[in-house]
């Protein structure tokens, strides 16, 4: 009975189910019709057009300061080439590498929609795509990069109604003079002469295989920037292409071992390219978006580009004088920046190599110390520039840093610390503050980490991916902006075609430091320019602050980067000259450092950028940071700082700027009520006076009321004096009157008194002495 129960219910529950998912299927179909309707309808008064085939994502319009398009030959524009000139190689490599059945489908491939939608759904990502050349076509001339269901559609219709109007031939000759290849190309024949030099109809199977294998991502498989990547694509590809029969094995085999050689343009770069892909790159960023979709939405860049400012930094980014060839007789990549401290915005990026340097990370050396340590230590109090750090050679479980030539200098001050751009009291600073805390400060002004940055190494730039120049360079912004850090960038704003902002710079900031640790920092960095690494700027004839960074190959006397950081009340200045491949053969010497090349290049910017323009002023002492005289021996003597006094000799008076809330209390009292440390013994029926005396002071050395010696401008510690003028049995007080010579205020120190004794009575004494040990013994 219970078992005829349990079936029933079973079989109701069954019912049910299949009634739900009927009635579910029903709905979905009639949803999925009316949706499919909707769209037909919408993408059936959709017609093609040829000039709309060749006219897309042709151009990207990048304005100035003054809104004027910045001219840059890589984005104005793409030439065209006519099928029948490319050679069947090149063709087929595209052709076995994106869309094998293209000449025997119709603009849609079903069957490899359903392979790639098993794929990726085994995959639970996304690892395949199914998109035909003509489908490519499409997406990249009608339609946005958008991701959606009726997004697919339309392409699959519009790539119907291709096939329709066009041939094969022509279909693939206007594919390949519409898609992207990155750097600013587009098309086959802007892609084969910025690449290799040559036109399309020239391209060889190896050219035309990397050319292929690029259009799936260009960023990824980019032969100047991802080289190694780019060989595993082109091999592909030829693989491919062998598979279909269309080269011979010797080809393959001969092909896949060969180097990609693209084209040598470092000394002839283009002066805005740098600027343009940064801004660019930029505004894909902002707008979460591709070039190719900027480009076919006509976005418009409005940036900070300033033309004077960036003929300056180019002509002096290229200057061959900065560029020391090392043994093996090459020379280094070099980038340069200049930021408006006001706005934050970019007025000048250039770079003298052969790749696209707006996004390249490199170890900033210690460039990255101002923000990361010194900084931090001054805002929370536990350093000030004249606090003494001990330079000595430590070990922290295992960690044994160096300084830059191996040499420790004792107690230095944090001041010297930074312009000698020493390596220990570095560390040490950062111990004290705290790793996480110097970390997120530094965050604060734009400096990302990766998880691995967790040891002391990141007080020298030991970071795991490395900072971009800009970045760094941006880092400076709150020291000149008393505190106020700014987003940088190229870009003001952003605007669609019709005008209408889509994105407006923000150049307010955040108070993210004091402004005294903002000015105690830039005082620092100011002395970096007069006697530390930075001193090739010294002589301009406004104030400058700078702080360099060298990295160097360890056990070597090479460098991989040299960088420089400058900056005026007006402006951020800056350079680094590195080799992008990162081979041995292009390291740079040990005399281009960060105080040589790198800082030559800023000086010159600077005296050409204020040559025909207002000097900019001096960095203005805020009102939270005052001046203060400090006893200059109890700092060097004794490594403490001790507030001078009205009694301290103005030579030994040191001023120093402190902040008001972490401003020195203790006071140096010992010219307030000096003493002398002294002694008197009587020996042979002389009096002999040692004493410890100060070198700052003038001293009389008296006996009862006469002055048996006068000690002026003595420059010793050590002091004795014999006095043979005595008589027996008779008492002698003696004690030493101080006087400080530049207030003349006078002070007496203890007195010592003695008791002399014939010579008659010394031998009775000595005696009754041994009489008394002779007893003693028995």
């Amino acid at each position: 009975m219970l078992k005829n129960i349990n079936n029933n219910g079973m079989k109701k529950v069954l019912k049910i189910s299949l009634i739900i998912l009927l009635t579910l299927f029903v709905i979905s179909l009639a949803i999925s019709i009316t949706f499919i309707t909707i769209v037909k309808k919408e993408i059936s008064q959709i017609s093609i057009d040829k000039e709309l085939l060749l006219n897309q994502t042709t151009q990207i319009m990048v304005y100035d300061n003054e809104n004027n398009v910045i001219s840059n030959s890589n984005y104005e524009g793409k030439k065209l080439v006519n099928i029948g000139e490319i050679p069947e190689y090149v063709k087929q490599a595209f052709i076995s590498i994106e869309d094998k059945n293209f000449y025997n489908h119709n603009g849609v491939n079903y069957k490899r929609i359903l392979k790639a939608l098993y794929n990726n759904i085994k995959s639970h990502k996304i690892v395949e795509g199914a998109s035909t050349i003509t489908q490519q076509l499409v997406k990249n001339t009608h339609l946005t990069t958008e991701k959606t269901f009726k997004r697919k559609i339309k392409e699959i219709y519009l790539a119907k109604k291709i096939e329709d109007a066009y041939s094969k031939d022509e279909i693939l000759e206007l594919y390949l003079n519409v898609i992207y290849f990155g750097n600013g190309n587009y098309g086959i024949e802007n892609a084969s002469n910025y690449y290799f030099g040559v036109s399309a109809s020239e391209l060889t199977i190896n050219q035309a295989a990397v050319l292929a294998g690029m259009i799936k991502s260009p960023k990824n498989y980019d032969p100047l920037n991802n080289c190694e990547n780019c060989k595993k694509r082109r091999n592909l590809v030829l693989k491919e292409m062998l598979k279909d029969g269309k080269i011979t094995n010797d080809i393959y085999q001969e092909s896949i071992n060969k180097e990609i050689k693209v084209v040598d343009n470092k000394d002839s770069i283009d002066n805005n390219s740098q600027y343009v892909k940064a801004s660019i790159s930029e505004a894909c960023k902002i707008l979460n978006t591709t070039e190719q979709n900027i480009a076919f939405n006509n976005y418009k860049i409005f940036t900070y580009y300033d033309d004077d400012v960036q003929s300056t930094l180019v002509e002096t980014i290229n200057n061959n004088d900065y560029y020391e060839k090392n043994e093996h007789g090459n020379i280094a990549d070099g980038l340069g920046i200049v930021i408006n401290n006001n706005t934050g915005g970019i007025e000048a990026f250039a770079g003298k190599s052969n790749y696209n340097l707006s996004n390249v990370k490199r170890q900033p050396g210690s460039a990255i110390k101002p923000i990361l340590v010194y900084a931090p230590a001054l805002d929370n109090g536990t350093i000030s520039p004249m606090t003494q750090l001990l330079d000595e050679s430590i070990n922290i479980d295992g960690y044994t840093p160096h300084n830059v030539g191996g040499d420790n200098h004792g107690y230095i001050s944090a001041t010297q610390s930074v312009a000698k751009s020493l390596n220990i009291p570095a560390i040490k600073t950062m111990q004290y503050v705290g790793i996480d805390k110097c970390k997120s400060f530094a965050e604060r002004a734009g400096i990302e980490f990766s998880e691995k940055d967790k040891g002391l190494a990141i007080a020298l730039g030991g970071f795991t991916d490395g900072t971009t120049l800009q970045t760094l360079a941006a880092s400076y912004l709150p020291f000149a902006r008393n505190g106020n850090y700014v987003q940088n960038g190229f870009i003001r704003k952003i605007t669609t075609s019709q005008g209408i902002v889509v994105y407006q710079k923000d150049e307010i900031g955040t108070q993210i430091m004091g402004d005294d640790t903002a000015y105690l920092m830039t005082n620092m960095l100011i002395d970096s320019v007069q006697t530390g690494t930075s001193k090739r700027l010294k002589n301009l004839p406004f104030e400058v602050a700078g702080k360099t960074g060298t990295v160097a190959v360890k056990g070597t006397n090479y460098n991989t980067d040299a960088i420089s950081i400058a900056y005026t009340t007006n402006h951020i200045v800056g350079t680094t000259l590195f080799d992008y491949s990162n081979d041995k053969d292009y390291y740079l010497s040990s005399t281009n450092n960060g105080g040589t090349y790198a800082t030559s290049m800023i000086k010159e910017i600077f005296e050409n950028i204020y040559k025909n323009n207002p000097k900019p002023s001096d960095f203005i002492v805020p009102d939270s940071v005052c001046e203060l005289e400090i006893d200059s021996d109890e700092l060097t003597e004794n490594h403490v700082i001790k507030l001078a006094t009205n009694n301290t000799p103005p030579k030994l008076k040191i001023k120093g700027y402190f902040a008001n809330r972490f401003m020195p209390t203790s006071v140096s009292e010992r010219f307030d009520n000096p003493q002398v440390d002294f002694n008197v013994q009587y020996l042979d029926n002389k009096a002999v006076i040692s004493a410890k005396l100060n070198k700052n002071f003038n001293y009389e050395l008296i006996k009862g009321n006469e002055i048996i010696d006068v000690i002026e401008d003595y420059d010793k510690v050590d002091y004795m004096f014999t006095d043979n003028n005595l008589k027996d049995n008779q008492m002698y007080e003696y004690y030493f009157r101080i006087m400080n010579p530049y207030t003349l205020d006078k002070f007496e120190s203890n007195k010592i008194s003695i008791i002399t004794k014939s010579k008659y009575q010394s031998i009775i004494d000595n005696e009754i002495a041994k009489k008394s040990i002779s007893w003693y013994f028995g």
